[in-house]
């Protein structure tokens, strides 16, 4: 599958958010958050334990742009202040995942809908051919609750990929049906 990329804006501005490319200067706000056991609630063996991760992820997120024109944001509002990560990255299953991690203090302002919503137009935009997906667990109804208000339904619910706690399940959802391919390889990873 051949994909028409258009170029990404670098900065996007919603009514209350600053979205940027990540860079190396964004490691220690973004070590911060990915080693707050708060912010793993839902998965905590996802916490990045040491700086060297975190690293890897932000330099990981940075290649993904340059390859597909398109990434992760790290996530200011209009005063400057950081407020977290998120985004559309491209993955091996050739979806864009849309996913967020926010700083506690940011929890409650609808700053993940507003981020979710900037990240899914963008998406549509710079490659319109391409599905918007994102994978959660069932002990996370706040994030299925963003992916839904910003325009995907839930297309599969079942065993997680993960080590998750007796009863948790993963979910898939996406913004339109997805090809065989793509739909496997998301249960996959669910």
């Amino acid at each position: 599958m051949v994909h028409q990329l258009l170029t990404p804006q670098q900065e996007i501005r919603t009514g209350r958010l600053v979205l940027a490319p990540l860079t190396p200067a964004d490691i220690d706000v973004v070590h911060a958050l990915f080693s707050d056991a708060r912010t793993w609630t839902h998965l905590p063996s996802g916490r990045h334990a040491h700086r060297s991760s975190t690293v890897d992820m932000v330099q990981r997120k940075i290649g993904g742009r340059a390859r597909h024109g398109l990434g992760s944001w790290a996530v200011r509002t209009t005063d400057g202040a950081f407020v977290g990560v998120g985004g559309v990255d491209m993955t091996a299953g050739h979806v864009w995942n849309l996913g967020y991690r926010l700083v506690p203090e940011a929890w409650g302002n609808g700053y993940a809908v507003e981020l979710a919503r900037a990240a899914v137009d963008e998406a549509a935009r710079t490659a319109p051919d391409v599905p918007v997906t994102g994978r959660v667990l069932t002990n996370n109804p706040a994030s299925a609750a963003v992916l839904r208000r910003s325009g995907l339904d839930l297309v599969w619910q079942g065993p997680a990929s993960v080590t998750v706690p007796a009863g948790v399940e993963g979910q898939v959802w996406a913004d339109r049906p997805l090809a065989p391919a793509q739909r496997s390889w998301l249960v996959a990873n669910a």
